[in-house]
Parts: structure tokens; sequence; C-alpha cells
């Protein structure tokens, strides 16, 4: 059990010493007396009282000069005036010498004990909410990123020294007189606006991160990672900010490496297959158009184009001669030539991309009834970004020329998938197919519509 507070009790009358003693002791309180000033110092000075009770008037010093002397051992001590007089001058008194409250002879035990519970408990809360404030400055200053307290009407009350750094202000600067829209360029502040807008709202899914470009002191512009959350019980939130200026320039130059390496593998097939130049690139923009018709994440829309533009990888195993062959296939020839599903795959899956591409490649020939190839895999077994290039392969090989028979046409390919909807074709990727090629809408096909 935690320890009570102790108390000094003051007053040459020892009748109240003795009635305050007995009901502060009954209470838990550990509470010593003093007769005079002198001996309340002297106990003062071995031992710190959280509060004392003193005689305005004492044989040996006034009580307000007592007052002053314990506020100087113990600043924070809680002392209060015992006077017979309430006189105004008396009150005036204590207060300019600090005291926190006082007393009217004959003192109600009862009431002094109220009064001191109520002023300990405040103490109590004041303490812990110190210690709290501590607590929290300190993992504030030392998370290793910058971060700041965002008001309800955008200022910034609390910065850390990370923060600091990544503005060129310092805390004196920032706190309390700048807002977070200040660090924010023009072209982004529309949506950051916005984000704050969404952070803030209660009873919604909050969005938690987002990217935007940031402004120091110099100048400077940095790509920024933006964590936000919202403080419990308040309308304040607390933001994070990564500067990853270094990560997205090696990210854009990964980019561009990756483009040249597909544009690579690309050229490659093409390089093999005359016939089927193009091809992939006709493909990747009917499965890019039929992605976006569907609303689908960007992330997999990029996945389903960079998949397209390197689907038929695997047919540079295929021996060239049944690639360019102007009669039909035999059984044997047709199963080497349906092997580039699982070579593609093969190929690819060591490659570290942010979509599932070999795994879209390795699918693209499978269908909804199990009659694909190479596995043979049914309904959502198939994954949906695999079902769409489906589609955009079957519409886009059947309106081009082959080795072994002409042009069938786009309103063939169109009728094929139509008529096999939900059997061979996702139905989704059908319906979002035809309205395309029925409102024509900025596509460039010349190659592949008749």
């Amino acid at each position: 059990m935690k320890q009570k507070e102790s108390i000094l009790i003051v007053d040459d009358n020892e009748d109240i010493r003795k009635s305050l003693k007995l009901i502060f002791n009954k209470k838990g309180y550990k509470t010593d007396t003093a007769e005079t000033a002198q001996e309340a110092l002297k106990k003062a000075d071995k031992k710190c009282f959280n509060i004392a009770l003193i005689e305005f008037k004492l044989p040996d010093m006034e009580g307000t000069i007592l007052l002053s002397k314990l506020k100087e051992l113990y600043p924070k001590m809680t002392c209060f005036i015992i006077t017979a007089y309430a006189f105004l001058q008396n009150v005036r008194m204590a207060a300019r010498i600090n005291a926190d409250g006082y007393f009217i002879k004959p003192l109600i035990p009862e009431d002094v004990l109220y009064r001191f519970e109520k002023i300990l408990k405040e103490q109590r809360i004041e303490k812990e909410l110190k210690e709290s404030e501590e607590k929290y400055r300190a993992l504030f200053e030392n998370t290793g990123t910058a971060t700041m307290i965002i008001e309800e009407d955008r200022t910034i009350s609390m910065v850390n020294t990370q923060g600091e750094k990544l503005s060129g202000y310092s805390k004196d600067e920032i706190e309390n007189k700048m807002k977070w829209t200040d660090f924010v360029i023009p072209e982004d502040m529309k949506k950051m606006k916005k984000h704050h807008i969404l952070s803030g709202k209660a009873g919604e899914k909050s969005p938690t991160e987002c990217e935007f470009s940031f402004i120091d002191r110099k100048g400077n512009v940095k790509d920024i990672l933006l964590k936000i959350g919202m403080i419990p019980n308040t309308k304040k939130s607390i933001t994070s900010l990564m500067d990853i200026t270094k990560h997205k320039i090696s990210e854009e130059r990964l980019k561009k490496t990756m483009v040249a390496a597909i544009d690579t593998m690309s050229k490659m097939v093409e390089a093999k297959d005359p016939y089927t130049a193009g091809h992939q690139r006709n493909v990747s923009q009917i499965a890019t158009f039929i992605a976006r018709e569907m609303k689908l994440p960007q992330d997999k829309i990029e996945g389903i184009r960079i998949a397209s533009l390197i689907h038929d990888i695997g047919k540079i195993s295929v021996p060239t001669e049944l690639l360019n062959k102007s009669s039909t296939l035999s059984d044997i020839e047709f199963s080497l030539i349906k092997d580039h599903s699982q070579i593609g795959y093969d190929i690819l899956k060591s490659i570290d991309f942010s979509y599932p591409v070999a795994q879209i490649v390795l699918q693209h020939h499978e269908r909804l009834d199990g009659t694909g190839y190479p596995n043979g895999l049914k309904g959502d077994e198939i994954i949906l970004e695999a079902k769409i290039l489906g589609v955009a392969d079957v519409v886009e090989a059947m309106s081009s020329h082959r080795p072994y028979r002409p042009s069938l046409g786009i309103d063939r390919a169109l009728e094929e998938i139509s008529k096999n909807k939900a059997i061979l074709y996702d139905s989704k990727a059908v319906d979002a197919c035809l309205k395309i090629f029925k409102e024509k809408v900025n596509l460039n096909l010349n190659s592949i519509i008749a």
C-alpha cells in the first residue's frame, strides 16, 4: 500500500495540536507537531513534510515568516495559515507569501481534513501528470524520427530534435508559431489538406500514411513519408515524418532498370517470333484498359501491365520452326508450345518484382472450367490478374494474323469471350473488355480492329 503524505502542525495551542494530530493519524497520515517556529524549522530540516499548518501568531516568530522559510526549504510544500482573526490584511498577507489557504479558529477538524484531502489529491494528480509528460517527452525526443504534435487548427504545438533537423527551424521558431502547411509545397497542398481532414474524422477509417514533398528552411524539397494518428480523447494528431528522398532516387533508378529489362525481354520474344511482334504490347494495352475499367487498385493495374508485356517470354525456348509453322500443329508440337507458360514462370520467379508477375504469366492460359494449362486450375484458383490477361490475350490473338491462319477479326474475338463468359473467362473482365471495344475510348488498336 502506498504510504500517505506527512503533515506538520505548528501551533502553540496544545489542544489544537492534539486534536488535529488525532484525526490525521486515524486517516493514516504521518503527523508531527511543533509548538514554536524554531522547533518546526528543526524538524523540517531533518525531514520533508508535504503539508504544514501554521498558526499566524507564534511565540517566537510570525507564522508568515516561518511559512516563507519553509517554502525556501521546500518550494512545493503546501502551507496553510491558521488565524483567529479573519482580517482582510491577514488574508492578503497569506496570499502575498504564497500560502495555499487559511483556516479561521475555532477549527473544525473534519473541515480541515476535507480541505487537506482535496489538496493532496490535486497534488497527486499534478505529480502523475508531470511524470507522464516527462516520460512522453523523453519518448517523443528519442523516437529516432522527426515527430510533431499537430493541433486541430494545424498549428505545430510540439516538435522533437529530429523535426528541427529535418526542417532547419528551431523548436522556438516552430512550436505554437508555425503550421504544418508551412512545410508543404503548393502542388501537394490540396492533397495534404484532404488527408488532414480525413485523419481527424471520427467514426471513419482514417488514412494513416501518405507521401508528399516537404520544403525546409533553405528551400530544399524532400520526399517525405508521413504517418499520422489521433491522440486519444483529443483533437490533436501525432505525425512522424521519414525522409525517403534517397530511397525515392534509388527506387526511380531501379524502376528505370526494370523497365529496360522488361523491354529487352519483350524484344527477345519478338525477335524469336516475328509473327507475334507487337503482340505483347497490344495485349498489355488491352489488359491495362480492362483493369482500369474494373477500377482495380493502381498496384494491380501496374502488375498486369508489366506481366502482359512479357507474358510470352517462355517462347524463347520453343523451336523457331514451330513458332513459324504455317500448317496445323501436331499434339506433340502443341504441347511444346504450351510449355511456354511454365518456362516463362521459371525465368521470372527469381526476379523480385513488386507484383506477382511470374504467377500471372504462369496462369494466363488457365480457364475457369479447368480446361486451361499448364495446371488445369479452376475458378478462384486462378488469380484475377491472370484472368484479365487471359481475356486480353485471346482478343488480341484472334484479331491478329498468325502463320497458320489470317486474322479472324475483332468481332469474332469479342464473340468468343461473350459466348464463353463465366465458362472459360471471368465475367467482369469480359464485360469490361466488351465495353472498351464498344466505346473505343482513346484506344490506339488499329492493328487489332479490322
